[in-house]
């Protein structure tokens, strides 16, 4: 029994820490101009962008930009903080604390993961008032973005967790972000797609992310489909936390 109660005593702990983790690195990188135009104005011109001429109805098009917003403004804190710090050499202080460096990477997810649910809130709250969503739905509606933001923010966290400056960690996640955002079904849906990238589309996890919000909102709702979106992007968070987690540990060799 004592042993069960100082498990669960030292991951409180470990929580409580990765939660200040990402009090520290909300407050002082989230005013970064990187940050702030990856948040809120790059994911909206993005989707006026494919919208203005279209006629996109707004039960698809509200959900594309709910699930656009925490995949670009949740994996721009990660970019910011891991360079920054390295170069402050605050990181290697805090990989030298007796934290784990999981708990680095779960804060520092943390962080990203509340500005990514806070920008996606916006379109969110507009969607469920302008369309009516009951609800039941519009919790799945923020459930699903805020796991999507968790497992965005940690995919930044991968890339910059070796890089040595702010453009080292963003190109390569850009490489990676623009074709996951074309072929997701966030911009052309997915029955509009050539044959040979569809295929391509279930691989990205903003496929499932998007299409897991357009799941929640006013319509039939299908839960095996929704729950096979949740499992993909948790697992894919699973995947980034531990691959994070792997190379900030070998920062400490």
């Amino acid at each position: 029994m004592s042993q069960t109660s100082g498990l669960f005593g030292r991951l409180a702990e470990e929580v409580m820490v990765a939660i200040r983790i990402a009090q520290k690195d909300a407050r002082i990188y989230y005013l970064k101009p990187p940050v702030i135009m990856s948040s809120f104005f790059f994911p909206g011109f993005m989707v006026l962008a494919f919208a203005v001429g279209r006629s996109i109805e707004l039960s698809l098009l509200i959900p594309a930009l709910a699930a656009i917003t925490p995949f670009f403004a949740a994996g721009s804190v990660g970019p910011a903080v891991l360079p920054l710090e390295r170069r402050a050499r605050t990181l290697e202080r805090l990989l030298d604390a007796p934290i784990s460096p999981f708990t680095v990477v779960l804060g520092m997810t943390l962080a990203g993961a509340a500005l990514g649910l806070a920008a996606s809130l916006v379109p969110l709250l507009i969607g469920i008032a302008w369309l009516g969503v009951p609800a039941f739905q519009a919790l799945l509606l923020i459930l699903s973005a805020a796991l999507s933001a968790l497992a965005f923010s940690a995919f930044g966290i991968v890339f910059s967790a070796r890089a040595e400056d702010v453009p080292n960690a963003m190109m390569p996640m850009n490489l990676m972000r623009f074709p996951m955002l074309f072929v997701s079904g966030a911009l052309v849906p997915l029955e509009k797609m050539p044959d040979i990238l569809r295929p391509i589309a279930y691989l990205m996890p903003l496929t499932y992310s998007v299409d897991a919000m357009r799941q929640s909102m006013p319509g039939p709702l299908e839960p095996w489909l929704l729950l096979r979106d949740l499992a993909a992007v948790s697992l894919f968070l699973a995947l980034c936390l531990g691959a994070a987690t792997v190379a900030l540990r070998r920062e400490m060799r």
